[in-house]
């Protein structure tokens, strides 16, 4: 999949002619991958390149100015799901105030002009141009080029949404969450020495530190799966404080793997998310941490003979 990032100051034409979709698409959902398929058929149909349009960074950051927003997804996440897909370019404009003060009018000339479309997916809720004026109908009116509008996808009579996934991975609704999307929600990061205080009570553990700001699942205690080194291991996977260790420790992402002892600081891991187990508990001392934690690796390794 060839990647292009379109620059406003610096517009480049896309010479052959394409299909696309355009959004931000964070999560890659099971609405998302609507818009997607849509825009593969289309270039089918057409002859020509499939392609998805995205923006960086997320909008509201330029728009609304907030800095450090949690995401369900990295972009290169984004781009990985995307070319699994099927789809041929994945085309980033590069979102910055000028691009947020175009009008409807601009955003056509000196944008989607130049990207040489045949025809255009969005979602019936997409918006565009300065404060949010632009939507379906402009672009209906503006564009010498068909547009497919499509309506919410639904799961559970509930339309599938990034914001919606996001709060079942706050409240720990891990299962429902990962049919929205497809796929377990994941944490990509490396591995960062913790105080080894599972080590010492034989629970040792991997601690993430993600290489982008993620959605945080609720505090507590999961099933899941952790890939390092090539190898994808069955892990309980603790958000939360230790509160057993000490009352003022930060908040860590960090997993016990089964039939692992490892040393891996510093190697890439991906944390794969799949049920919430139980909250996190403060016990009266180590020892009784250590029981709870048999229990919850006893759990572990009943799930993971079950899928086997």
């Amino acid at each position: 999949m060839e990647e292009i990032y379109f620059n406003l100051y610096q517009p480049q034409t896309i010479q052959e002619n394409i299909c696309a979709c355009i959004g931000y698409f964070d999560g890659i959902h099971l609405g998302h991958q609507k818009l997607i398929r849509e825009a593969v058929l289309a270039a089918k149909n057409y002859k020509c390149k499939s392609a998805v349009i995205t923006f960086d960074p997320d909008p509201w950051q330029v728009i609304k100015k907030i800095e450090n927003i949690p995401h369900l997804t990295s972009m290169q996440q984004r781009k990985e799901i995307v070319k699994a897909l099927g789809v041929d370019l994945w085309i980033i404009l590069s979102f910055n105030q000028a691009m947020a003060d175009l009008s409807v009018e601009e955003f056509h000339e000196h944008v989607l002009k130049k990207l040489n479309l045949q025809h255009l997916v969005c979602g019936f809720d997409f918006h565009y141009g300065k404060k949010g004026e632009g939507d379906s109908n402009t672009l209906r009116k503006n564009s010498v080029f068909p547009i497919q509008v499509i309506s919410a996808v639904e799961y559970e009579q509930e339309k599938v949404s990034s914001t919606r996934i996001e709060n079942l991975i706050e409240q720990g609704q891990i299962p429902l969450a990962n049919i929205l999307l497809t796929r377990p929600y994941q944490m990509i990061g490396n591995v960062v020495k913790g105080k080894q205080n599972g080590r010492k009570i034989g629970f040792p553990t991997i601690n993430l530190k993600t290489e982008d700001i993620y959605v945080i699942p609720k505090n507590g205690v999961y099933l899941g799966k952790v890939l390092v080194k090539e190898k994808v291991y069955y892990a309980i996977i603790n958000v939360g404080y230790n509160p057993t260790i000490a009352s003022d420790n930060p908040q860590t992402i960090e997993a016990h793997l089964l039939d692992f002892n490892d040393s891996v600081y510093e190697e890439k891991v991906v944390f794969f998310f799949y049920h919430y187990l139980r909250k996190e508990v403060k016990f009266k001392d180590l020892q009784q941490l250590s029981i709870q934690l048999q229990k919850d690796s006893q759990e572990c390794r009943t799930w993971m003979n079950k899928e086997k």
